[in-house]
């Protein structure tokens, strides 16, 4: 008889939660391309053989798209995609546009010194080079600047619902169709938020914060997501 350690039980539900989180990520991304449009019927049977995985990551999957509000599911019926969710990552742009200013104008001054060192450490590594490619970077540097200021406003709401938002720039970073231009902008709009919430700008933190935010839905193309 052959028993299983807790460990390797362990190891088995973390590789099963991975796979829900890339089957998630795989049909997101499908619907935000508008591959899968709202109010399509989704099927877990074709979609297992589609991601060559067997059926329940995918059902789990559709629960958190249910739960997140991007599927929709009746009780004994069939899931769909909810009408509108192909816009999702555009309205949650809209929402942080709502929310960051303020989180920037709370946490201006409050920032821990150490936290503000590894964020210029971040900066310094996403400066554009255009000998090397340092889009990672500059997609590390975004990530973290807002979700550290997010942390730092000490409104425990707005933390929860910006954490959420950015949780889905993943998706955005692997799906964009940033040009270096538009890159190098953002990286420079980061830079002065920064600097404005390590000197106490309450003033210059919110609208820096704004500016960047505004900036990034003007200049996107027509196809491209935020």
């Amino acid at each position: 008889m052959t028993f299983i350690t807790e460990q390797e039980k362990l190891n088995d539900i973390n590789q099963e939660e991975s796979r829900v989180d890339e089957v998630y990520r795989e049909i997101l991304k499908k619907i935000i391309r508008g591959d899968l449009p709202g109010g399509t019927e989704l099927k877990s049977t074709l979609l297992s053989k589609e991601m060559k995985t067997s059926r329940t990551p995918v059902i789990q999957a559709f629960a958190r798209l249910t739960s997140d509000g991007i599927v929709t599911q009746q009780k004994n019926q069939r899931a769909s995609v909810a009408i509108g969710a192909e816009h999702w990552l555009l309205d949650l742009h809209e929402l942080r546009i709502l929310l960051e200013p303020k989180a920037a104008e709370l946490s201006a001054g409050k920032m821990d010194s150490g936290l503000i060192e590894q964020l210029h450490n971040l900066s310094k590594s996403a400066l554009p080079d255009k000998t090397k490619n340092w889009t990672e970077a500059a997609y590390l540097f975004d990530y973290h600047l807002h979700t550290s200021i997010a942390e730092a406003s000490g409104n425990l709401p707005l933390k929860e619902t910006i954490h959420k938002c950015m949780s889905f720039k993943h998706i955005a970073y692997e799906i964009g169709e940033d040009s270096p231009e538009t890159l190098e902008r953002g990286y420079y709009e980061h830079v002065k938020i920064l600097e404005a919430v390590e000197s106490g700008s309450k003033e210059i933190a919110s609208t820096s914060m704004l500016f960047h935010l505004q900036n990034s839905a003007r200049f996107r193309s027509e196809n491209h997501v935020i």
